[in-house]
């Protein structure tokens, strides 16, 4: 695992996303800077905007998949690029908090891969022995 807490892996023509954290709220963290990461490299991006978030779902694995389908949504049709998360609830079941970011910027940003999917296929957020670890399929 990388110093980010988080780290990619090749799954045929689309990428995956893995982390592993203490609790369900780093995890939730790690794997949305894994998927920013995807979106605009290591551009420096600034807390400029807040926008509220709240979702719920049967259980962890779907939480993490209707988490990342939201801010990927944010980007793809507001150019949101996130970079802060204040997670004020996190549970297998629900999710509340506030994400930061600003919206990409072609003259100050790069552009990384067009992400056009957060997919279901081997997705996973479970315990495991050190906390939780996570993974998901990104289409590009």
């Amino acid at each position: 695992m990388q110093d980010r807490g988080y780290a990619f892996f090749n799954h045929t023509a689309d990428i995956g996303i893995r982390a592993e954290a203490s609790t369900l709220e780093e995890l939730f963290i790690r794997m949305a800077q894994g998927l920013t990461e995807l979106l605009v490299e290591d551009s420096p991006l600034q807390p400029r905007e807040a926008r509220s978030i709240e979702l719920t779902a049967d259980d962890a694995a779907s939480l993490l998949l209707k988490w990342l389908q939201e801010l990927l949504f944010w980007f793809a049709t507001e150019r949101f690029a996130p970079i802060r998360y204040v997670l004020t609830e996190v549970t297998p079941t629900s999710l509340r908090g506030t994400v930061r970011g600003e919206r990409f910027d072609p003259a100050r940003h790069q552009q990384g891969r067009e992400v056009k999917a957060i997919t279901r296929h081997l997705l996973r957020a479970e315990p495991c022995e050190d906390g939780w670890v996570g993974e998901v399929i990104v289409d590009i």
